[in-house]
């Protein structure tokens, strides 16, 4: 089937609704060009840059002359001009779109036709004729000379009228060289909507115009329709295919990116997946035979049996219905795949003269599903297949969009291009080919190289056509990139939240009122509804749009073309709930924020500067001789194996002193897989192994050194990548698709009613029969202590929802567990879920002796707890068919996963009599709402004392985010808690600490063995020894004092010692508090106190960097922050609060009594805080603590230079003494010269650690 080439109407309507809803004066009649700005001037140039270069930009080259194809809009005489204008009010039209320009306005706009370049048209943008050699030279680059860029921050804007047309001058300031620059923009470009402050790509050669005046001139460039490009908040990277979907409707790619949700499978969408997925390894393997396919066909199709058994297809009907749409690959290979182009193999170009013909030849595949990043143009997208083309041309053109007047086609390409896969009917449709136009775009920065033109392939027509990367097309859809950008920018940076009171309880004690006045300030951020029902009425976004029209642009609407269907979609809502929608959309748009600048640190930022901050590690390589585990286990669903394909281990390129553990990324973790500095994301994917040495990563693509280094130029050993944390900024629409659930017309009104409205939950009277109806789940309630039976209980008569209080060590794991057995017992399925893979592990590894019913664990292998693996996918016979998936994913009584982790096919088939989230109190709300939908009544565990949801945002934190679900309710109806108040960890002293400050005195001892509980030291002999060196007063030594087995709670107080803290960059750390730390650890050891029963908690991670450098050489005492402790308990607890100065300055986290008091409560026996009184005591909190440490005499004031009291007599640090070579323990043991020196003699504790000597000697 030959493609329909489109009509010169179809070509102006395509170019219409991109333009569309921009001014009128974008699009102007014809005029003379305006007059010329910059003046030629000697080129300067530099060499290829990096992604990071790049990003910064330093870059000047002289801009060369051509014509202008646009005019720029004629002057407005009532427009004031020559004046710099505000956001406010510089646009010229209104904040709704523009309809559609006229085929009228489109004919002006083609006045002159005739005299156009067309040959600029035809090529490719980014190759524009090459003016004269350079005078200066510079090193040879693949770049096209217009893909340099330079980052540039706004600094005015001025609108100025030229005799003819208006033009807006910028001054802005060079990202790197510093330096102020002008840059003007003419025609379309002229209604950018720019202001101070704003970021840009300028894309292009700045040139140094003649000096006019006595001030030096800057440098310039002129962006006009033919000429150069600007790109607005690249750091806003938008996917191609949102883009080539905008012409038709701006708002839709916005709401589709701000709300992700899983939507509904459709069998067309299913067999297209499984087409590409089938086509894509055919070009993998260049293996195109009719049984090679077939095979292809069986494999893709059991690994998306999960998509099968949503739409209720067998995999034989699947397997029918894909070779049915891949009967023509065999001949697509026969035509196409080869090294030079063959006859038949013709291929279709929309845009050529009847007597024009080109040949295709795909000689290469480069990669499939290749993902790139480009904060270059703004972009991203993942290509189905990057491949090596080559055309041959021939014919004389009779086409104005290839027609030129002197010029003749290049008979031949051969370069990389997209090559898409399009399995609908529609042949070289409008949005296909912008979509292929942008790849073209990011193909030509990821290869570094010309990439002219792209290729669609339509699988039911078995034809390929080409796409010409047009300039004016390009422009187009970058100018439709700045639009979407800049209404995603107001999301992002313009919400204000004012606050009335207190809305979080960062500091000081608990607050008892969660919902304090919060006012949310919004700037529009959508562009208006098309108010077209035909198009409206079959829009994927329709129930997103809708309720956003009504609760956040509180649109009144009774007199559209989609009125009814807005009331349709909306009349449920009360001002209450709209109110409560667009309140937490806004707090979760402005915890948005930090996540953007952490992801836009990964080009903004240098690898070595990231891991300065602990979020990269630099300068690694890859260990070839890595030979992966081969893993008993392997997922069989597609979904389940998706990131995880490659596993790879990466060292540091040269040895050094840093830990790979002292950063903020640990196992499980995201991140991205660069090339140092070339390509940026090559893979992504997670962190599956880390030690301080090297780390082990589970990445989507191959990642091939000999590969990049033919790419780049350069030898294999040379490469060096890079890997940064992501923070998965995609994840928070799915937490806004939680929120958005709720308030959909056909959405969860039972829990709209109960989380929003707050309505009353209701509970059942307790039956005594119940027990001799369920035995056996009466039997398992019946090993609870009382307190426990009780929460169990009012589990059971609860008809919505129950909460359970679970304090520190008070069995709530068990309580859950248990719960589980009961509910089983009792004929109930059962979703469990937490926050985090460890809590959920936890649960069931309790489960996992002695249950007689099946559970089935959900999400990626790596993050699972390999105890727990057997309750996977993967540990059972795979399904060969849609009705054993059926059996083995419906049938479970218990199935466990996280709270973000349901995308599972299953999730659209089943429902369960009860949901129980643990770790409830540290989810944020809307994160907490996903699973509760997939339930009848659901029950929330946690404790609000202790950590509450990570929220980064100070606004988003002050308005109320991290206000947890399970606050809200417990707050708002104190009569659905039960509490566990009876633990099982802390001794009587250690629990009086939470019990005075925080829970008033309801937590207890469950029984006296706990209450009585000590730290028993099996030997003190090291301390004898330990004494006869040291200048300490034995009779009163502070180390002794802390080694009592009857001190099992105690304040040292370091004010006279002194232990000060100080700065490393903007990271807070105390080494004189972190040398205690270590000496009393070293005793502890010494003394015989196993490693696995001391931990050291710091709530400042360059504290904890420091401490673990101190003790590396004990490798099994965790040294936590208080996040991460969490969950976890120890014989004894070491706690460094780090702040001493003198102007008691404390911090923001010395103010969370919630980290408080999860630090105090991780000890059983025996708990020693180190820190400074004066400067603690300012904190309201502790003024309570240290009252209450004085009335017990738990406070010991250490005395001065108490960190060298114990030292070694001190010796020259360039003579060898016998403590180098061994040391003496107090049993009169030697101990081999292997182990670490002791820590009480410093010149041992800094001797071949030259990061650590600079650290202390800053500090003397």
């Amino acid at each position: 089937m030959v493609a329909k080439t489109p009509s010169e109407i179809e070509e102006l309507a395509f170019m219409d609704d991109i333009l569309s809803g921009m001014d009128a004066t974008a699009i102007p009649k014809a005029q003379a060009p305006c007059r010329p700005l910059v003046a030629d001037a000697a080129k300067l140039a530099r060499p290829t840059m990096s992604m990071h270069e790049r990003a910064s930009g330093d870059v000047v080259q002289r801009a060369h002359a051509s014509k202008s194809g646009f005019s720029t809009p004629r002057k407005q005489k009532t427009l004031a001009v020559n004046m710099v204008t505000p956001r406010s009010s510089r646009r010229r039209t209104t904040s709704s779109p523009a309809k559609p320009t006229s085929h009228n306005e489109t004919s002006e706009l083609l006045e002159g036709v005739a005299d156009w370049d067309w040959d600029d048209m035809n090529s490719d943008f980014m190759t524009p004729k090459k003016p004269k050699p350079p005078t200066i030279t510079q090193e040879s680059s693949k770049f096209p000379e217009t893909q340099i860029s330079t980052r540039c921050i706004v600094k005015t804007t001025e609108l100025i009228d030229t005799a003819d047309c208006y033009e807006k001058i910028l001054t802005v300031q060079a990202v790197g060289p510093d330096e102020n620059r002008r840059v003007v923009l003419q025609d379309d470009w002229v209604e950018t909507d720019l202001a101070p402050g704003d970021v840009i790509n300028v894309i292009g050669p700045f040139s140094l115009p003649p000096s006019s005046s006595s001030s030096a001139p800057l440098y310039s460039i002129t962006i006009t329709s033919r000429q150069n490009l600007l790109i607005h908040h690249p750091d806003q990277l938008i996917t191609a295919t949102s883009l080539s979907d905008a012409p038709r409707c701006r708002r839709k790619p916005l709401l589709s990116n701000l709300v992700r949700s899983s939507t509904d499978v459709t069998p067309s969408l299913v067999w297209g997946n499984m087409l590409h997925e089938v086509m894509q390894t055919c070009l993998a393997d260049n293996a195109w035979g009719e049984r090679d396919v077939n095979e292809k066909i069986s494999d893709v199709v059991k690994r998306g049996l999960g998509d099968l058994l949503s739409i209720n297809v067998s995999a034989e009907q699947a397997e029918h219905e894909v070779k049915a749409r891949a009967k023509g690959l065999k001949a697509f290979s026969e035509r196409y795949i080869s090294q030079e182009p063959k006859d038949e193999a013709v291929l279709t170009d929309t845009r050529s003269g009847k007597q024009q013909k080109a040949l295709l030849a795909i000689s290469d595949l480069h990669d499939v599903e290749e993902d790139i990043w480009s904060p270059t143009y703004g972009l991203k997208g993942k290509i189905d297949a990057s491949v090596q083309a080559v055309i041959v041309e021939s014919g004389t053109p009779d086409n104005p969009f290839t027609k030129a007047s002197n010029a003749k086609p290049s008979p031949s390409t051969d370069s990389p291009m997209p090559f898409e896969i399009k399995t609908g009917r529609s042949v070289a449709g409008m949005e296909h080919r912008a979509q292929t136009m942008l790849y073209t775009l990011l193909m030509a920065e990821r290869y570094r190289t010309e990439v002219p033109s792209g290729l669609l392939y339509y699988t039911q027509s078995e034809e390929v056509v080409k796409v010409p990367a047009a300039r004016n097309e390009i422009r187009a859809l970058v100018l439709a990139r700045n639009e979407l950008a800049g209404y995603m920018m107001k999301r992002v940076t313009g919400t204000t939240v004012k606050v009335v009171g207190s809305a979080s309880g960062d500091t000081g004690a608990p607050r008892s009122q969660v919902d304090a006045e919060v006012e949310i300030e919004t700037v529009p951020f959508l562009p208006s509804t098309l108010d077209e029902s035909h198009i409206c009425g079959r829009c994927f976004v329709l129930d997103t749009c809708m309720l956003y029209r009504k609760a956040v642009e509180n649109v009144v609407d009774d007199t559209s073309e989609i009125a009814d269907m807005y009331a349709l979609k909306t009349s449920h809502l009360t001002p209450t709930q709209g109110n409560f929608f667009k309140k937490w959309e806004a707090l979760i748009s402005l915890e948005e924020q930090d996540l953007l600048r952490f992801r836009k640190e990964l080009w903004t930022m240098t690898a070595v500067e990231r891991e300065n901050k602990g979020r990269a590690f630099s300068s690694m390589v890859l260990d070839n001789k890595y030979d992966p585990p081969a893993s008993s286990l392997k997922a069989t669903l597609k979904r389940e194996g998706k990131i995880h394909q490659y596993t790879y281990r990466f060292t540091k390129s040269a040895p050094a002193n840093d830990s790979l553990l002292s950063g903020h990324m640990s196992v499980g973790d995201a991140v991205t897989v660069s090339v140092d500095p070339d390509l940026l994301a090559l893979a992504r994917g997670f962190i599956v192994g880390l030690t301080p040495q090297e780390v082990i990563v589970g990445v989507d693509h191959v990642v091939d050194p000999k590969k990049i280094a033919t790419r780049n130029g350069c030898t294999s050993g040379s490469v060096v990548f890079r890997i940064d944390k992501d923070e998965l900024f995609a994840g928070m629409g799915r937490v806004r698709g939680n929120l958005a659930q709720l308030f959909y017309a056909d959405g969860d009104t039972r829990r709209l009613n109960l989380v929003v409205d707050l309505q009353a939950p209701q509970f059942e009277e307790w039956n005594e029969d119940i027990a001799s109806e369920h035995v056996e789940a009466f039997r398992e309630i019946a090993k609870l202590n009382t307190n426990q039976r009780l929460a169990v209980r009012k589990v059971l008569c609860a008809k919505d929802y129950a909460l359970i209080l679970g304090m520190p060590g008070t069995g709530k794991t068990t309580v859950i567990a248990t719960l589980i057995k009961a509910l089983v017992h009792m004929g109930k399925s059962v979703l469990l879920t937490s926050y985090t893979h460890s809590a959920v592990d936890t649960i069931l590894m309790k489960l996992k002796e002695g249950v007689d019913f099946t559970i089935l664990r959900l999400g990626s292998l790596d993050k699972i707890h390999p105890e727990v693996q057997g309750f996977t996918l993967a540990a059972r016979r795979p399904a060969a068919t849609v009705e054993q998936l059926e059996q083995q994913v419906m049938t479970p009584a218990v199935v466990a996963t996280t709270c973000l982790a349901l995308d599972h096919p299953l999730f659209s088939r089943r429902k369960f009599d009860y949901c129980i989230v643990d770790e409830a109190s540290q989810v944020t709300l809307p994160t907490c709402l996903g699973p509760l939908r997939f339930a009848d009544k659901f029950v929330l565990v946690g404790d609000h004392f202790q950590l509450p949801p990570l929220v980064r945002n100070r606004d988003a934190k002050r308005g109320g985010l991290d206000v947890s679900l399970f606050r809200r309710l417990s707050d708002a109806h104190p009569a659905a808690v039960v509490d566990l108040n009876e633990q099982y960890r802390m001794n009587e002293d250690i629990m009086t600490l939470s019990n005075r400050l925080i829970y008033s005195g309801r937590l207890r001892c469950g029984n006296e063995e706990t209450a009585t509980r000590g730290l028993h030291i099996p030997s003190l002999s090291f301390m004898q020894g330990l004494h006869e060196k040291s200048q300490c007063d034995k009779r009163a030594c502070w180390l002794d004092r802390l080694l009592d087995p009857s001190c099992k709670a105690i304040f040292v107080d370091t004010d006279d010692v002194p232990a000060q803290d100080s700065r490393v960059g903007d990271l807070t750390q105390n080494v004189t508090e972190a040398r205690l730390v270590h000496q009393v650890t070293e005793c502890l050891v010494r003394g015989g106190v196993h490693q696995k029963q001391i931990g050291v908690i710091s709530l400042y991670r360059q504290q904890i960097k420091l401490i673990s450098y101190l003790l590396q050489e004990w490798k099994d005492i965790d040294i936590l922050t208080a996040d991460r402790s969490q969950g976890r308990d120890k014989d004894c607890i070491i706690i460094s609060m780090v702040r001493s100065n003198d102007l008691t300055q404390i911090g923001d986290l010395m103010k969370d009594w919630r980290r408080m008091n999860v630090a105090f409560t991780r000890a059983r026996s025996k708990l020693i805080i180190f820190g400074s009184r004066s400067t603690l005591q300012a904190v309201p909190l502790l003024t309570e603590f240290f009252t209450l440490m004085n009335e017990r005499g738990w406070i010991l004031r250490l005395p001065k230079d108490a960190d060298q009291l114990h030292g070694s007599p001190a010796s020259s640090p360039n003579k060898r003494t016998a403590g180098d070579e061994l040391v003496t323990t107090g049993v009169g043991k030697r101990t081999p010269k292997k182990l670490k020196v002791s820590a009480f003699n410093e010149d041992g504790l800094l001797r071949g650690r030259p990061i650590l000597q600079d650290v202390v000697n800053a500090e003397k």
